[in-house]
C-alpha cells in the first residue's frame, strides 16, 4: 500500500523578538502533534519551518536598538531554535530566509511570475519622512485605520478589524522612528496582478469544505470585496534583491518572499526529494497558522502558486484564533505576555504542551490562566493519567517483584478492558485526523481513565491480581504511543518504565492496540511522571514574569513639591566596563555646577547622539552607588515599548532650568 504523502508546515516566526504561549499554541504545538501521529502511523511525512528574517519588523528593531538587521536575526534565530527544541517540536528541518538559496529561490519566482506577464510596475506615492530621508514601509509607518479608525496601527495591518493595508492608507500617518508627519513621495514599484485571480481562487477556495470555518468564511468574505493588485516591492535595504537593473534599493516584500522559505526549507532539507511534495499531485500540503495569517496563506499564496504553476496548492489550512492571557489580550508593548523560554524554564514542557492543547482555541479565542494550568495539570493530567501510571507500575513493583504477571482467564471486565486497548488509538487518532486536538486530548484521557476504573474494581490488592497487572501493564503501554503525539517526553519516560527497548517513537501507531507485553517481562525503575504543581510555585511564576500594570498611587501635592527637577545639559559621555545598558553622563546643571549620573540609555542611545542633549533630572535624590559608580540624581525617560526615550525641553532653556 502507498504511503500518504504529507508536507507539514508552520508559519515562519518573525526573528525580531522570542516566541510567546500564543504563538507555540497557534501553529507550532498543533503541527508537531499532527506530524507525530502521521510518523506513527507511516505516512511520508515532513515537518518544515524556519524563521522569517527580512521585512520592516527586523528593520525597525535593529535602528531602534542602534544594530544590524543581522546581528538582530541572529540573536533571535538561536532563542527561537531553542525554545522550539525545548518544547519538543520536532521539525525535520528548521532554515532562515536570509540563506542564499532561499534568496536564489525568492527570485527566480519572482522572474518566472513576471516572464507571464503577472507582475508590472508603476510608480507610486508612498511615504516619505524628510527627517529620517527614507520612504516608510510597513511598519515604519503608523497612523489611524481607514476603515475601522482605530488609532496607532500598522501601515501592513490593522490589529483590530484585521484587514490587509498599505503604508500610503493611514489617515493621520506618523513615523514610527522619529514620529514625524511623512509627505506623499513618488517612487516606482512592482505590483502582482492578484485580481486577475479572483474567479480562480473563489472557485477553488469554495471547494475547500475541509477548511476551517475561520479560513474559508473569511476568505470567500474578502474575495467577494474585490481583490486588488498587490505591491510586493520596498523600498528597503534590509530583504531579498528585485531581481532587475532598474529596480536598485528595491527588495521583495516580506509577505512574497516569506512563503517561498517552505520551498526553500524542504529544498534544504533534500535537494532531491523536495519536488515529491512540492509537485507531486499525491501529495497534501497542510499550512499551521494563526489567524492573523489567514489572507497571505488562504489567498495571497495561493495565487502565488497558480501565477508561478509548478507547484501544488495548500490542501489544509489549520488556522487557530487568538490566546488571551488572565482575560486580557496579550500586549509584548505592556509586558503583559508570558514568553515561552521563561515558562519552560520553570515547567516541564509537557505540562505547558498539555494545558495549551487543552484551551487550544481552534474556533474561538481562548484564555491562558496560570491558576487553571495548575488546575489542569493536577487534576487532570496528574490526577487521570500520571495516576494510571503510577499505581499500576508501582503495583507491579511493590507486589510482584516488578514482573508482569502471566494472565488466567478473563472475566467480563478484562474483556472489555482488552477492547480499550484495541479500540484506544483509533478514537484518539481519528480526533488528531480531522485537526481536532482537544478533543484527541480529551479521548486520550478518557482511556486512561478507563484504566483507572478497571484497576478500582478489580482491586488486585485483594482478588486475584495476575491478568489485572498483565492488562494494565499493556494499557499503559498503548498510552505511551497514543500519547506520543501530544506529550513526547512523557511517553518516553513510560516507555523506559516499562522496560521496553528503544523508543517510543519508533513504534506503529496501530501497534497501540495490541498487547504484546508477556508474563515475565521485568518492568525498568519506577519513578513519579510528574509532580504536582504547588501554590507557591504558581504565584512566584506570577510575581516573576507577568508585569501588570497597576493604577498609580496617589501622592500629595507637598511630597511632590520635595522633588527638586531642573533641565541639564549632557557634557560628556562614559562607558561603564561590563555593564550592558548603563553608562555614566556628566550632566551641566548651572549653578548646581556638573553631577555624575548613572542611566540605563546605552542600548537606546549612541555617545555622538547624547552630547549637547538637554535631559530632565532629578537633583535631589540621595547618591547611590552602581557598579561602582557614583550617582547624584537621576535622568527622566519614558518607557516605549520596553525602550528608554529621554525627556527633553520641548524649547532650549538654560542648564539648571527648575521643572515646574
Amino acid at each position: 500500500m502507498k504511503k500518504e504523502r504529507i508536507l507539514v508546515t508552520s508559519a515562519l516566526p518573525y526573528a525580531n523578538g522570542p516566541l510567546h504561549i500564543g504563538h507555540a499554541i497557534g501553529a507550532y504545538i498543533p503541527a508537531d502533534v499532527y506530524t507525530r501521529y502521521h510518523r506513527l502511523r507511516g505516512s511520508d511525512v515532513v515537518f518544515i519551518c524556519g524563521t522569517d528574517e527580512h521585512g520592516t519588523p527586523i528593520a525597525v528593531t535593529a535602528e531602534q536598538d542602534g544594530t544590524t538587521p543581522k546581528k538582530v536575526v541572529d540573536k533571535y534565530y538561536k532563542i527561537i531554535k531553542k525554545a522550539f527544541s525545548d518544547l519538543g517540536i520536532s521539525f525535520d528541518n528548521f532554515s532562515r530566509t536570509t540563506k542564499e538559496l532561499h534568496y536564489k529561490n525568492s527570485q527566480e519566482f519572482f522572474l518566472r511570475v513576471m516572464e507571464k506577464g503577472l507582475i508590472y510596475n508603476k510608480t507610486a506615492e508612498r511615504p516619505y519622512c524628510s527627517s529620517c530621508k527614507k520612504f516608510l514601509p510597513d511598519r515604519y509607518v503608523k497612523g489611524t485605520c481607514p476603515h475601522c479608525k482605530s488609532k496607532d496601527e500598522r501601515g501592513d495591518q490593522c490589529e483590530k478589524c484585521g484587514k490587509q493595508l498599505e503604508p500610503h492608507e493611514l489617515l493621520d500617518s506618523y513615523c514610527a522612528i522619529c514620529e514625524g508627519s511623512p509627505k506623499q513621495k513618488k517612487t516606482e514599484h512592482w505590483f502582482f496582478k492578484l485580481s486577475e485571480f479572483s474567479p480562480k481562487l473563489k472557485e477553488w477556495i469554495s471547494k475547500q469544505e475541509h477548511w476551517p470555518d475561520n479560513a474559508r468564511n473569511f476568505s470567500l468574505g474578502w474575495i467577494s470585496e474585490g481583490l486588488k493588485d498587490r505591491a510586493i516591492t520596498r523600498d528597503l535595504d534590509w530583504g531579498v534583491p528585485v531581481p532587475l537593473k532598474d529596480a536598485k534599493g528595491k527588495v521583495l516584500y516580506v509577505w512574497f518572499d516569506a512563503p517561498i522559505g517552505y520551498i526553500s526549507s524542504t529544498m534544504e532539507w533534500n535537494s532531491k526529494k523536495w519536488k515529491d511534495y512540492w509537485q507531486s499531485p499525491d501529495c497534501k500540503i497542510v499550512h499551521f497558522i494563526g489567524k492573523d495569517n489567514i489572507p497571505f496563506h488562504a489567498i495571497i499564496w495561493p495565487g502565488m502558486l497558480m501565477a508561478h504553476g509548478d507547484y501544488n496548492l495548500p490542501w489544509q489550512i489549520s488556522s487557530n484564533e487568538y490566546l488571551n492571557l488572565e482575560g486580557q489580550k496579550m500586549s509584548t508593548s505592556r509586558g503583559w505576555v508570558i514568553w515561552l523560554h521563561d515558562i519552560l524554564g520553570e515547567f516541564e514542557p509537557d505540562l505547558v504542551r498539555y494545558y495549551l492543547l487543552s484551551i487550544n482555541p481552534a474556533k474561538h479565542d481562548c484564555d491562558f490562566s496560570l491558576k487553571e494550568f495548575q488546575q489542569k495539570v493536577n487534576s487532570e493530567l496528574i490526577g487521570t493519567l500520571g495516576n494510571f501510571i503510577n499505581r499500576v507500575l508501582v503495583f507491579i513493583e511493590k507486589k510482584n517483584g516488578g514482573i508482569v504477571p502471566e494472565p488466567t482467564e478473563f472475566d467480563e471486565l478484562d474483556a472489555r478492558m482488552l477492547e480499550t486497548i484495541r479500540g484506544a488509538p483509533g478514537k484518539v487518532g481519528r480526533e488528531i485526523e480531522n485537526f481536532r486536538f482537544k478533543e484527541a486530548l480529551n479521548a486520550l484521557l478518557a482511556v486512561a481513565g478507563e484504566g483507572n476504573e478497571y484497576f478500582q474494581h478489580k482491586e488486585p490488592w485483594k482478588n486475584d491480581k495476575e491478568t489485572t497487572l498483565y492488562l494494565c501493564a499493556n494499557l499503559a503501554r498503548t498510552l505511551a504511543i497514543i500519547m506520543h503525539p501530544m506529550l513526547p517526553f512523557s511517553a518516553q519516560e513510560i516507555w523506559k518504565m516499562l522496560g521496553l527497548k528503544g523508543k517510543v517513537e519508533k513504534r506503529e501507531w496501530a501497534s497501540a492496540g495490541e498487547s504484546p507485553i508477556e508474563g515475565g517481562h521485568k518492568i525498568g525503575k519506577v519513578k513519579p511522571l510528574y509532580g504536582k504543581i504547588e501554590d507557591e510555585r504558581i504565584d512566584e511564576f506570577g510575581r516573576k514574569f507577568l508585569r501588570t500594570e497597576e493604577e498609580p498611587k496617589m501622592v500629595k501635592l507637598e511630597d511632590f513639591a520635595r522633588m527638586d527637577i531642573r533641565v541639564g545639559k549632557i557634557k560628556r559621555v562614559e562607558d561603564i566596563k561590563g555593564a550592558d545598558k548603563l553608562c555614566l553622563l556628566k550632566v551641566d546643571l548651572g549653578s548646581l555646577g556638573e553631577r555624575q549620573l548613572v542611566a540605563g540609555i546605552k542600548e537606546e542611545y549612541k555617545e555622538k547622539d547624547l552630547i549637547g542633549k538637554d535631559v530632565v533630572v532629578i537633583v535631589n535624590l540621595e547618591p547611590a552607588e552602581i557598579r561602582g559608580h557614583k550617582s547624584e540624581g537621576m535622568v527622566l525617560a519614558a518607557d516605549l515599548d520596553g525602550k528608554a526615550v529621554l525627556l527633553v525641553p520641548e524649547k532650549g532653556v538654560a542648564a539648571g532650568a527648575k521643572v515646574k
